[in-house]
């Protein structure tokens, strides 16, 4: 899996041994030249001398064989890491460390060698051992107290170490190379976002507008820069929105609620990782999760995010629009009724989340003039899933905002 990263990796059995420490009849060592010797071969070996039968391994014989011991325990080292290293979001790591009996006859854990668990034992040392104490204690002076010991750890549910995932570094992102600033403070390349709480509805329609072109048939909508920090908290509302549909997929709305609080420092440190300073990025996630846990309190919300035919969240499609070749991520696709709240399979519905808020704006008077900025974008994706699955149903298009508990939807 080397150069390769997944969601979840995980590793089992690190107690396994390595294969590596066997005795071997000729202890030597390998190594490249910097430049070919007479011969013109590139790479020496040093061989230790044999000893006669029963005979000390000589000086030379333990220095081979102490570095080559060096060597295989930096291997196993670079095969952890690498292990490790492929998880983007939870990285599980299982081991059984065997058990012995000491002089008094008593149980007691014996220290890892030639294996993973030896090369993570001074990161799980601790943990492990005072586990393996509560593991005595609760087994007690039994008749066979190991085999109680090993039902004790196979059943009990704290048998799990928890290791704190560790801080990530703030990444800084390169601007593109056709990156130029615009007359008024505009942007001419534009990075999704929302409206941040400063902002009321007709600024976020005035920097919308700058980003379509009215003269090219082609240009699809794009977002408007915005403010960072509302930009940081419109993506991490679509995350959550994201993980609490996959949520509700094997959840009912009370466990996929709870479920969905554990993610808010993950959310912390998304933001966190765009340059946000760690207190303002605590608090955009947690005002990101108060949106999310809302929208699963709203009719129109529970049903976009509950299972249905067809369901989709976040998914990329390409396909030829507007004579190009486009590639769209629509936030969410369904199957369900002709209306919002109902059941069924008539209507593809392709919903996308704004979290553009106007306290005190009266939404009845706004909505159309949001509908009419971002209607272009919703047809590019009618206009593909058209094309992957033909015209046989009617679509449906909605604009969702979660900040303000509200549906706006149309026929396509």
């Amino acid at each position: 899996s080397k150069g390769l990263e997944f969601e979840v990796v995980i590793v089992p059995e690190l107690q396994a041994g390595g294969g590596r420490g066997e005795h071997k009849m000729l202890s030597w060592l390998e190594r490249g030249l910097a430049q070919p010797g007479e011969s013109g071969e590139i790479t020496e070996f040093l061989i230790a001398p044999l000893q006669s039968k029963g005979a000390d391994s000589g000086k030379a014989k333990q220095w081979v064989d102490r570095v080559y011991r060096e060597r295989e325990s930096q291997e196993m080292r670079r095969i952890l890491y690498v292990a490790s290293t492929r998880a983007r979001e939870e990285l599980h790591l299982f081991a059984r460390p065997a058990c012995k009996k000491d002089k008094e006859d008593s149980w007691v854990l014996a220290e890892p060698s030639n294996s993973l668990l030896a090369t993570a034992w001074p990161a799980l040392e601790e943990e492990v051992r005072a586990r393996f104490e509560e593991w005595i204690t609760a087994a007690g002076e039994t008749e066979d107290q190991f085999t109680t010991l090993e039902s004790v750890a196979a059943s009990g549910e704290s048998n799990l170490l928890v290791m704190p995932a560790p801080i990530r570094p703030t990444l800084l992102r390169r601007l593109p190379q056709d990156y130029r600033r615009m007359q008024g403070g505009g942007f001419s390349q534009a990075v999704g976002g929302a409206t941040g709480p400063g902002q009321t509805l007709d600024d976020f329609k005035a920097q919308a507008a700058l980003r379509l072109i009215s003269t090219d048939a082609q240009t699809l909508y794009a977002r408007h820069e915005g403010g960072h920090r509302s930009r940081a908290l419109g993506n991490a509302v679509h995350t959550l929105l994201e993980e609490l549909a996959r949520l509700r997929t094997s959840c009912d709305w009370e466990s996929a609620r709870a479920a969905l609080e554990s993610f808010e420092p993950r959310i912390a440190a998304q933001v966190r990782s765009t340059g946000v300073d760690s207190g303002a990025a605590a608090q955009i996630a947690a005002e990101a999760m108060c949106v999310a846990l809302d929208a699963s309190r709203d009719a129109n919300g529970q049903w976009i995010l509950s299972p249905h035919t067809g369901a989709a969240s976040e998914t990329g499609w390409a396909g030829v629009v507007n004579g190009g070749v486009r590639t769209v991520r629509p936030d969410r696709v369904f199957q369900a009724g002709p209306t919002p709240e109902t059941e069924g399979d008539d209507c593809w519905w392709i919903v996308d989340y704004k979290t553009a808020h106007a306290g005190g704006a009266d939404p009845a008077a706004e909505l159309p003039g949001l509908r009419a900025l971002f209607r272009s974008q919703l047809e590019a994706y009618a206009e593909v899933l058209r094309r992957l699955h033909g015209d046989g149903k009617p679509l449906r298009a909605g604009l969702y905002y979660p900040r303000m508990s509200l549906l706006d939807w149309w026929e396509m």
